[in-house]
């Protein structure tokens, strides 16, 4: 009689059987509909909407850009500026008109501007200034006629420590801290993108593990249908049709779980493309990305010259250098040159010319070693970097040849997966056969359809994880 288990009913229960079948096509026809009207985002899509709209990446671009903002300040401080000046003023002798205030000393210079009209242009540099003035009118001091001036002057600092000088050592400094932040808002945006590319495979795992637990669902109510119509038939024992019952529940247990994780996958990838945390949409299934390396060597390589917070340490150093080229500079002379040249004329078109040239060194003769420890500091500094560098080099290669291992580890769990999947739907169908010829018992089939849907669930759970392997190589790569 047990054969009689999948081809005989009674009458109540083969109409439930239809209903439950009746109410299921009309479930998978509304799923359809829903499911035609959802949108489907791809993973470049979710990507561009996480850098265009996401927040992560508007702080990190506000960032960068104040970084961008503080160097222009910095170069524009190291380059050349022009002022002008306007003076006036008026001096009035007293006293013993025998004692004359000499005229040529008034001519010689112009700090005597605030003898009448004073106006000047002045082109200044770090290590550059040049000034223009001129004296329209500037009434007699005494007895004489009334005077006007002009003049230009120079002066140039030909070494100071530094090639260009301490504000060109700013700009450098500044030009490094700058390429510091591009770096470290590129290794931010990897990560951003990195986190985007998790969520996104997470929830399509997601969508396929609720798929997978939908389909366990209806084959254990197909299955407890069948067990419910041998139990009234007197051909299943209590204990069959209570396990028929459980695995039923527990399947639907399942998928309201898996929609469960659906919607929070759907909400934590929502939440880096900046949308709305109740927007519904799909994902398709991902391209798994390429590994650019064909061997474990080639990937280190790969990794060591690509990773931003190596090149971030490199620059690191380069700074290091700048502060001891300036520390260095400290201890040698100050070597600048002056000049300029005047022309004086009175009003009676008597004109005098004046030049003036000369060589200014200055010489730092005790510092109580402040130059030298500066310069001693830096190289410690230097040498720590040159550790850390080493350290983070061993550290990239271990995290790669972890990731390369884990790679085909997973591969072959995957592989695995799917051969435990087919291979426990087989054993499902033996038992179906056992079980009509009396030769296996109704929990033996019961405990093969449960196993066949644990491997099902693995199956899909192994291909994430293989997926989510390749990601997490790529990104320790510096991709």
């Amino acid at each position: 009689m047990a054969r009689l288990l999948y081809t005989i009913g009674d009458p109540v229960t083969l109409l439930s059987m239809k209903r439950r079948a009746l109410v299921t096509v009309m479930a998978m026809a509304v799923a359809v509909g829903v499911s035609a009207e959802t949108p489907v985002v791809s993973l470049s899509e979710s990507i561009d909407a996480a850098l265009a709209n996401g927040f992560d990446n508007k702080i990190l671009q506000a960032t960068l850009d104040v970084s961008r903002a503080q160097y222009a300040e910095t170069v524009s401080k190291n380059a050349l500026g022009l002022a002008g000046t306007a003076a006036a003023g008026y001096n009035y002798p007293f006293g013993n008109s025998a004692v004359e205030i000499s005229k040529s000393s008034y001519l010689s210079s112009t700090s005597t501007a605030t003898q009448g009209v004073l106006v000047g242009l002045g082109l200044n540099g770090p290590l550059t200034s040049i000034a223009l003035s001129a004296l329209p009118w500037s009434p007699p001091v005494g007895s004489g006629d009334n005077t006007s001036l002009v003049g230009i002057s120079a002066t140039q600092v030909l070494w100071n420590g530094y090639p260009g000088g301490t504000g060109q050592a700013t700009v450098d400094l500044g030009l490094l801290s700058l390429q510091g932040a591009e770096l470290s808002t590129q290794t931010s945006r990897l990560s951003l993108v990195y986190r985007v590319k998790q969520a996104y495979f997470t929830m399509f795992a997601a969508q396929e593990n609720l798929t997978v637990t939908q389909q366990i669902l209806a084959k254990q109510n197909a299955l407890l249908d069948q067990l419910t119509t041998v139990y009234k038939l007197k051909q299943a024992s209590d204990v069959d049709l209570k396990t028929a019952q459980i695995n039923a529940q527990s399947a639907a247990i399942d998928v309201k779980t898996a929609e469960h994780t659906l919607r929070q996958a759907r909400i934590q990838l929502s939440i880096l493309m900046g949308r709305p945390l109740d927007a519904q949409y799909d994902v398709t299934a991902p391209d798994v990305p390429a590994v650019p390396a064909s061997t474990l060597s080639d990937a280190i390589a790969t990794a060591l010259s690509q990773r931003p917070d190596i090149k971030q340490l490199e620059l690191s150093r380069k700074s290091v250098a700048v502060n001891i080229a300036l520390a260095q500079g400290q201890a040698t002379p100050t070597i600048s040159v002056t000049g300029g040249i005047n022309q004086a004329f009175d009003w009676d078109l008597q004109t005098a010319w004046y030049a003036n040239a000369g060589v200014k060194i200055s010489l730092p003769i005790l510092d109580a070693g402040a130059a030298q420890n500066l310069v001693i500091a830096g190289q410690k500094q230097d040498q720590a970097y040159a550790l850390q560098e080493q350290q983070l080099r061993a550290t990239i290669t271990a995290a790669i040849q972890n990731d390369w291992e884990a790679l085909d580890l997973a591969n072959q769990r995957v592989e695995l997966a799917r051969l435990t999947a087919e291979n426990d739907d087989l054993l499902v169908e033996v038992y179906k056969i056992q079980a009509q010829n009396g030769t296996a018992s109704e929990q033996d089939l019961l405990t093969a359809s449960v196993n066949a849907a644990s491997a099902h669930t693995a199956y899909v759970q192994a291909q994430s994880n293989a997926k989510l392997a390749v990601l997490q190589l790529l990104n320790d790569m510096g991709y």
